[in-house]
């Protein structure tokens, strides 16, 4: 047996063995990650609005085309179905478990989970800092903004989707059931429709600065162009 492949085990092992306290500070920390995503996507909301008298939570809202309105519409409840079952899941996954059996349990992969998550959302935190007033919840038909190609910008042209589809697949890992499974593929699907489209405006709204952009930095990261 590979030595990874053995480490990995006793380590999986253990975990399990511990039992409930791993449980509960899984649940804990999922819920404090839980708490501190909702906080700050509501604070910057509510700086925009309030010193800047910016909208910014656009998503699903107007008349942007029928393409458009339907993937926002879809993103806004497919993200809605996934946190309002982090928030379930982390204060007492039981609840879920009675309709949606475990698919592996393996308190070491939740633990990958939370990790995962933590930095999913510490990426979604720099992207909305990044874009400062520019900052958008959906694609924003009526005010040019700045396009913001800077700070985490300069690594990936989408980092709060980067962020976004983190957070869906250490979910998933947290709490590895037929629901999370069922939520990480469907966002992971809506969310890079809406990336697509995003794109499309960006192109309209600027041009030959979008394409250079675009050209010199990944959709996602890496060699995920």
């Amino acid at each position: 047996m590979p030595k990874e492949i053995y480490t990995f085990l006793i380590y999986d092992h253990l975990f399990t063995y511990l039992g409930g306290d791993i449980l509960e500070t899984i649940n804990f920390l999922s819920f404090i990650l839980f708490i501190i995503f909702i906080l700050s996507y509501s604070i910057k909301l509510v700086i925009l609005y309030k010193k800047y008298n910016i909208n910014a939570n656009l998503l699903g809202k107007g008349q942007k085309g029928k393409e458009i309105d339907g993937t926002e519409i879809l993103v806004k409840i497919t993200t809605f179905i996934w946190g309002a079952t982090w928030f379930v899941e982390s204060i007492s996954d039981n609840l879920i478990k009675v309709a949606f059996k475990d698919i592996f349990k393996s308190y070491f992969i939740s633990y990958i989970g939370i990790i995962i998550t933590s930095i999913g959302l510490l990426i979604f935190i720099l992207a909305m800092v990044s874009m400062k007033t520019s900052w958008r919840v959906g694609i924003d038909k009526k005010t040019k903004s700045k396009l913001i190609t800077q700070g985490i910008y300069k690594y990936s042209r989408n980092p709060a989707f980067v962020g976004f589809d983190l957070m869906f697949l250490g979910l998933f890992l947290t709490y590895s059931n037929l629901l999370t499974l069922s939520i990480l593929v469907i966002n992971l699907l809506s969310i890079h429709r809406l990336i697509l489209q995003e794109e499309r405006h960006l192109q309209i709204m600027f041009h030959e600065e979008y394409k250079d952009y675009k050209n010199r930095t990944p959709r996602y990261l890496f060699f995920l162009r």
